[in-house]
């Protein structure tokens, strides 16, 4: 078994299926699986990669009708890697996938989800556009 080079935060709100064929994946690449749960959406992303950071304020609410995953510890090549054989196994390429920086570390899992959903907007707003 390869060592962990990194971590996956994973939410996922798609079939069952979707979720066996992300964790074959990120097994294959020895990382470190969180899986995220609907009583989580609150907590820091950046607490959740080991990060001392504080709880948010806001941490918003709701449900997430979305799959999430949030890589720590992955860089360049070996995320590239990762994303590729994600996209191979079947996973839609709809799932948002981010990775934990430090202006998202202190944001709760919900608000970095609507961050994803305003910047995907706009980039298939742009695209419409051309």
């Amino acid at each position: 078994m390869p060592a962990p080079r990194g971590l996956v935060l994973y939410y996922c709100a798609g079939p069952q299926a979707e979720a066996s064929r992300a964790k074959l994946v990120f097994i294959r690449f020895g990382l470190r699986i969180k899986v995220i749960t609907p009583d989580l959406l609150s907590r820091a992303v950046g607490s959740f990669a080991g990060l001392d950071v504080p709880a948010p304020e806001d941490a918003g609410g709701g449900s997430i009708p979305d799959s999430i995953m949030v890589f720590a510890g992955l860089r360049g090549p070996v995320l590239d890697q990762v994303l590729s054989a994600l996209l191979k196994a079947g996973v839609p390429r709809s799932v948002y996938k981010a990775v934990v920086t430090p202006g998202n570390a202190g944001w709760s899992f919900y608000q970095l989800y609507e961050e994803l959903v305003r910047e995907r907007r706009a980039v298939d707003f742009g695209d419409s556009a051309m």
